[in-house]
């Protein structure tokens, strides 16, 4: 098939952009540090998984040593209990010959608990240490039990009683603090924008510094456009960067589904995607900025100086999904950056309406839109500035 030619018959040039993008993913791809990086993450979460699941997917059993029928009864009800939370609880009876017999079982280790009624009720006797899984269930058992000999004196149903029993609760503020699965899913999107903002956008700074060090900046663009150069390493870096999110991503759903947690994946799935939209935004606002700060230095060592309003704004994005709470926590995931940690997260905990992400998002293209304009502009006019590092105000000033 040949290839498009222009109206003279000349091969169709692809845009300066794209060569830019494509030699820039091509170069970054075949990195040797980016492959082992990726591959030793991956390999840590399934490990992760893998050891979890391999913790979780094991049978318990409790060994219950009783000396009366009525105590055989009740642990084997307490099974009928334990398995509806956990279908490969267990639980093994046996009987002993005596008080001393039992305690003594239990104190080689040959019993996990002796079950008995004492004077004051039912007791269970234990080693070193009780399973308060066992207890909880015990404890649901001796409930239902009483309040049905409880509905029978008085000549009631159960149901009554229960219902005479049952707390109702009231959130004046339901978004006001993330639930323990909200947390797990703020750990996990913040880490991931942080490492990848820092990371990526350090690697952006440091090749345009690198580029105008060397004086190669000075023929890229005697040839390439500085608005075409600067588009293609952002779109280059962002695209890599958002694919190697949604490995990650995609690794630990799959990983979800052989954990207790499973049944969650839909809202997990739902919020990592709404996640890597906010991402591409974010990104791309930070990657253009990471551009200008490469372009107002001369030297590698001077990005300590560009790069730390970066770094402050990445941390401060970090830490903001960790302490913010109620109201705070709530508009906070209105605001640029923040907002691709902290609205995911609320959309797990089931605390943001339908069209909050929405309303977020619109904030994060209005904000990116306006970063690529002063990213833009920094860049093209101090890439070629050799004289001196420049400050974030003195960028803003040059003219063309």
């Amino acid at each position: 098939m040949s290839r498009p030619s222009t109206a003279q018959g000349t091969p169709a040039r692809r845009p300066a952009w794209l060569i830019v993008t494509i030699r820039e993913i091509v170069v970054k791809v075949t990195d040797r540090a980016f492959i082992i990086g990726t591959l030793t993450t991956l390999g840590l979460i399934v490990a992760g998984f893998a050891i979890g699941f391999l913790v979780s997917g094991r049978a318990q059993t409790t060994d219950v040593v009783v000396t009366t029928p009525d105590a055989a009864a009740l642990a084997r009800s307490v099974e009928a209990v334990a398995k509806q939370s956990d279908p490969r609880s267990s639980v093994h009876v046996s009987e002993a010959s005596s008080d001393e017999a039992a305690r003594a079982q239990v104190a080689a280790g040959d019993a996990d608990v002796y079950l008995y009624h004492g004077d004051t009720g039912w007791s269970t006797t234990w080693e070193s240490e009780s399973d308060d899984g066992f207890i909880t269930s015990l404890t649901d058992v001796l409930s239902v039990q009483t309040i049905n000999d409880l509905a029978a004196q008085a000549g009631v149903s159960p149901e009554q009683i229960s219902q005479q029993m049952a707390v109702n609760v009231e959130l004046l503020n339901a978004g006001g603090t993330a639930g323990p699965i909200a947390f797990i899913a703020t750990v996990v999107f913040g880490v991931l924008f942080m490492m990848s903002a820092m990371t990526y956008g350090m690697q952006i700074a440091t090749s345009v510094i690198e580029e105008k060090q060397s004086r190669i900046v000075e023929i890229l663009v005697a040839v390439i456009p500085i608005r075409e150069l600067l588009a293609g390493k952002v779109i280059a870096n962002t695209l890599i960067a958002a694919a190697q999110v949604m490995l990650l991503l995609g690794a630990g759903l799959i990983g979800l589904t052989f954990t207790p947690l499973s049944d969650l994946l839909p809202q997990f799935a739902g919020a990592a995607g709404w996640f890597l939209v906010f991402f591409l935004a974010g990104f791309l606002a930070l990657a253009c900025i990471w551009a200008a700060a490469g372009a107002l230095g001369t030297r590698s060592e001077d990005l300590n100086q560009t790069s730390t309003p970066l770094m402050w704004v990445i941390m401060a994005t970090y830490v903001a999904a960790f302490v913010a709470t109620g109201t705070t926590r709530d508009i906070l995931s209105f605001v640029p950056i923040v907002s691709a940690v902290l609205m995911p997260a609320r959309l797990i905990d089931g605390t943001a309406a339908w069209w909050e992400p929405l309303a977020a998002l619109a904030s994060n293209l209005v904000f990116a839109a306006l970063m690529v304009l002063l990213g833009e502009r920094i860049y093209r006019r101090a890439l070629l500035r050799t004289s001196g590092r420049l400050n974030w105000r003195q960028g803003l000033q040059l003219s063309e």
